[in-house]
């Protein structure tokens, strides 16, 4: 196919253009204000030479067999190199240098070089990719830097850090970026055009002194990995408010070191790193060549300026005086701190650092064990550190305990920050670091445990061995136990906080014995399954009145709706055949029960719902075409204000819409004593209420009342249309087939009582209930408050039952001599001395299979003043009072009343995996009860402490019976 004589005229004028362009190129070449210049590809140059048949035209030759006939690639195709770019942000990203060409390609062979008017022409026609290249010195001696320095580069800063401290980086390396630079540039001059990126980063980054450039060096074979690993060893510790900085042990690059980029050698084991700077955190990287900024230890902001409590940046000051304490955490600080007249005494909140709400609540039951708090304050255990002990944390977490307490008890903050004090639990337990959920019974046993290896005044604990009973009396192996214990524990928590278990292991085979006494530092408290199923309900005898019942529940008797109706109608005194069941939902439509039903399934599913019973009047209970109808009462006040009754109507389905208008009417009568001989639709409809449909319409469908799109409730008319054929629209458009109408109130019927007051009274007799009602105390509660629940447990009978024996699994046998074998032995641990701090932990959590765990919701009575110990203690004194007790003469033989008085509960709301802690704790000055809810402090009464979220009560031993341990008298009955 020839080419057309207007296509040969174009590319004959491109070749002569270029002719020219080319003769003139020298001179151009080494004008001073030309020193941009052009690479341009050799192969691509020949094909186009061969395209416009340019050797052929310059010797007037006939044009070649192609001229005219080729595919033009995109200039440059060959040369241009496809790697992953460092720096992707301007003016970086337009920068010649951020072309990248192939390795090793050589000039007039791979490409040559050309000026602007040439790239121009060539680009008029034909596309390609720029590569620019700059040049170097003036005249016949211009250079034109062809062949860049390559370099491996990567980027940091705080929030790289983070994620690999968090342990977010899926490919455990960094990227293989690059970057390129002229080799002749001024370090200087990299260093501000590096700057220039800055402001187009997504971030709060410095606008000043910004960046810092370093060079890694290893002999890995991959160095950004290596690199990695080595970041990634110093900051795995690391928690998310944490300064994120490591320690470096490569060059840094800097201007006032090298003149030139060749001057700093990079070589291809090198890897360089661009460090950029936050506004306010510190740089990432620490090194002995540049000088470490301070902070603030309360909030990390950087500090330049001497200001007295937290040296803050100017800027930042306001800041600072709002949200820092004015005291830092060094000891001479701490041990200066005194209580205040405007001292927050205890009633401080903790921050929540995220998911720290067990161990905030942990710590608020430990702030306010009365002595421990005031070995504190006193400053005590400064004196007692123990730097010794391998292991403790050389006083770094008694330390952070110390500080704590200061802040809340002295401190002028209603919330205190526990960042070091977390890092601190961190450190003496790896598994309270990051911000996973814990267990705050966990949590006051290992602070507590901490606190003792680091107060702990054995310096060399010597080798202890354990002696058997061996025929000796349980007070003389005790008293040896406890010695042994001494000879290695002796504490602070020691002193105060361990009692002794008695543990003893019973053969099944010959019954020999082996008893043990051990120390403990907290009771663990099993829970006894109810000693009565119940089955709780709402029970309306009358349309306007109900009542909450619990009654027994055998769930062995598996029966039937109707067949539980015999059962319940004998409970009641009421009519079997009169009684109506559904399910009630607070925010959804009630489930209406079949009588095929069982009842343990009903009662199963009700649990978080409110399952009621109703007494139908004989005539209702005698309809055979039963149509049960769910309503609501609403009133009309700006909007439709919630209920005061919900319930459920029977009607026959043959009734019309007329009839059921006036059998509600009939139901509501009590309510308009005020008035005599009222026509309903003539007085009473549309004036005092109107009837209404609670709409089924959504986004797809319409109402099946009304067709109408987008329904919000309507009018149920007063006409002879049978509630069947109602009944039938519903069930076409909605497969469940509800059927609810709503009571919506316009007008008082009570002369003198307004529509509010008479939906806020039955309000407040009609709650949702789900929680199970108030029942008589047990004899175990001798003074304070109890909340005990029906188909409760006391503290008492979780005390019996941690008591009993129980036969040890086929993995955790014990060996027997006498049988000379491994058995299953029977265990029982009872307590035979209590501390003068007693903690007990109820063992809400069990595993329920080898994978899973259930909490038990079981509501635990305990008593706030009065706890009586007596009959649970082997030995009635303290352990501390093993000194003056003798084999004739000690508390066994000679037992004496043991009283102890609650003064924290950590609380647990909700299930596993998630859920809540709170801390409820009484204050040592205004003797009152306080909720701790994390940050948040508010008083409550002794009544709301006894709930059935009580996971660790905390209790401290009364030393004069006239007062409980808080010091208040206390009522003699």
């Amino acid at each position: 196919m020839s080419v057309s004589q207007q296509v040969a005229d174009k590319l004959k004028r491109q070749a002569l253009d270029f002719q020219v362009l080319m003769d003139s190129f020298q001179k151009r070449f080494q004008q001073d204000q030309n020193n941009q210049f052009y690479i341009l590809s050799v192969k691509w140059l020949n094909l186009w030479k061969e395209y416009v048949s340019y050797e052929e035209l310059l010797a007037n030759k006939n044009p070649s067999r192609n001229f005219g006939k080729l595919n033009m690639d995109l200039i440059n195709l060959d040369l241009e190199d496809k790697v992953e770019r460092c720096l992707k942000y301007y003016p970086i990203n337009t920068h010649p240098w951020n072309t990248f060409m192939k390795e090793n390609l050589q000039e007039n062979i791979d490409y040559i070089i050309v000026d602007k008017d040439i790239w121009q022409f060539f680009t008029t026609y034909y596309h390609g990719t720029p590569i620019v290249r700059m040049s170097n010195g003036t005249g016949i001696e211009k250079t034109v830097a062809v062949n860049l320095l390559k370099f491996k580069s990567t980027l940091l800063y705080p929030s790289v850090i983070r994620q690999i401290a968090m342990d977010r980086v899926q490919k455990q390396t960094f990227e293989k970026l690059n970057l390129q630079v002229d080799r002749s540039m001024k370090l200087k001059d990299y260093y501000n055009l590096l700057q220039k990126t800055v402001p187009t980063f997504t971030g709060n980054f410095a606008k000043d002194d910004n960046v810092r450039i370093w060079r890694y060096h290893s002999d890995q074979k991959d160095i950004q990995k290596a690199l990695f690993a080595d970041i990634q060893k110093q900051v795995a510790s690391l928690e998310m408010n944490d300064e994120m900085s490591f320690d470096f042990n490569g060059d840094y690059i800097h201007y006032s070191i090298y003149e030139t980029i060749e001057d700093v050698g990079i070589l291809d084991n090198h890897l360089i790193i661009i460090e950029f700077k936050d506004e306010i955190k510190p740089w990432c990287i620490r090194n002995k060549a540049v000088q470490v900024e301070g902070k603030c230890e309360n909030c990390q902001i950087l500090k330049i300026l001497n200001h007295p409590w937290c040296n803050a940046k100017a800027k930042d000051y306001n800041n600072h005086s709002m949200r820092c304490e004015k005291f830092g955490s060094d000891d001479d600080t701490i041990k200066g701190l005194t209580q205040q007249p405007n001292s927050i005494a205890g009633l401080a909140g903790l921050s929540n650092l995220g998911n720290t709400c067990f161990m905030n609540s942990g710590t608020q039951c430990i702030s306010n064990t009365v002595p421990l708090t005031e070995y504190f304050l006193s400053n005590q255990y400064f004196d007692e550190i123990n730097m010794d002990n391998p292991i403790g944390t050389k006083g770094q977490l008694v330390k952070r305990v110390g500080s704590l307490l200061k802040k809340l008890w002295y401190g002028e903050k209603s919330v205190v920050t526990p960042t070091n004090y977390k890092k601190a639990v961190g450190q003496f337990q790896p598994m309270f670091k990051g911000y996973h959920q814990h267990d705050s019974s966990e949590l006051i046993t290992f602070v507590l445990d901490g606190i003792h290896e680091d107060l702990n005044r054995v310096k060399k604990k010597p080798y202890v061995e354990t002696k058997d009973s061996d025929g000796r009396t349980d007070f003389v192996v005790a008293k040896e136990s406890w010695i042994n214990h001494l000879a290695r524990n002796q504490s602070i928590i020691v002193d105060l906080m361990y009692g002794q278990y008695k543990s003893t292991l019973k053969c099944p085979k010959c019954a020999r014995l082996s008893i043990t006494f051990d120390p403990y530092l907290m009771v663990q408290l099993g829970i006894p399954s109810q000693k009565k199923r119940t089955i709780s309900f709402k029970y309306f005898d009358s349309f306007f009145n109900s009542t909450f019942k619990v009654i027994p529940f055998d769930k062995n008797k598996n029966l039937t709706l109707k067949e539980y109706y015999q059962v319940l109608g004998e409970e009641l005194n009421d009519k079997p055949q009169n009684l109506f069941a559904y399910i009630a939902n607070q925010y959804t439509s009630f489930e209406l029960l079949k009588e095929s039903r069982s009842i343990v399934e009903i009662r199963k599913s009700a649990k978080r719902q409110q399952l009621c019973f109703r007494t139908l009047s004989d005539q209702e209970a005698q309809i055979q075409n039963k149509l049960p109808i769910q309503f609501q009462n609403k009133y009309q006040d700006f909007q439709k204000n919630s209920y005061f009754q919900n319930g459920v109507f029977i009607f026959d389905g043959s009734n019309t819409r007329k009839q059921m208008h006036l059998q509600i009417f009939k139901h509501l009568k009590p309510l308009f004593t005020d008035h005599q001989d009222l026509d309903y639709e003539t007085n009473v409809l549309n004036k005092y209420y109107s009837l209404l449909y609670k709409s089924n319409s959504n986004y797809w469908n319409p109402c099946s009342y009304c067709s109408v799109k987008n329904c919000n409730d309507c009018e149920v008319k007063f006409d002879d249309e049978p509630l069947e054929e109602i009944k039938k629209k519903v069930v076409t458009s909605d497969s469940q087939g509800l059927f609810e109408i709503i009571i919506l109130w316009k007008e008082s019927p009570y002369k003198n009582v307004k529509l509010g007051d008479i939906f806020d009274h039955y309000r407040s007799q009609n709650k949702f209930q789900i929680e199970q009602p108030q029942q008589q105390t047990t004899p175990f509660q001798n003074h304070g408050h109890s909340n005990q629940h029906s188909g409760s447990v006391s503290l008492a009978d979780c005390l019996s039952f941690s008591q009993q024996p129980e036969q040890l699994n086929s993995e955790n046998t014990w060996f027997c001599k006498v049988c000379q074998e491994h058995v299953q032995a029977y265990k029982s641990m009872q307590i035979y001395k209590a501390p003068q701090i007693l903690i007990f932990t109820l063992k809400r959590f069990k595993a329920s299979n080898r994978m899973f765990k259930q909490k038990l919701e079981t509501f635990v009575d305990f008593p706030i003043n009065g706890l009586d110990m007596t009959d649970y203690l082997i030995n009635s004194k303290t352990p501390q009072e093993y000194e003056n007790e003798t084999e004739d003469d000690n508390g066994e033989n000679n037992k004496q009343r043991v009283i102890y008085d609650l003064y924290a509960v950590s609380n647990h709301f909700g299930g596993l995996g998630g859920g809540h802690y709170t801390a409820c704790a009484k204050n040592k000055y205004t003797k009152k009860w306080y909720n701790f809810d994390d940050s948040h402090v508010g008083e409550i009464s002794e009544q709301q402490v006894i709930t059935k979220s009580a996971y660790v009560l905390c209790y401290q031993l009364r030393t004069d019976e006239s007062k409980n341990s808080q010091g208040q008298t206390i009522q003699q009955e």
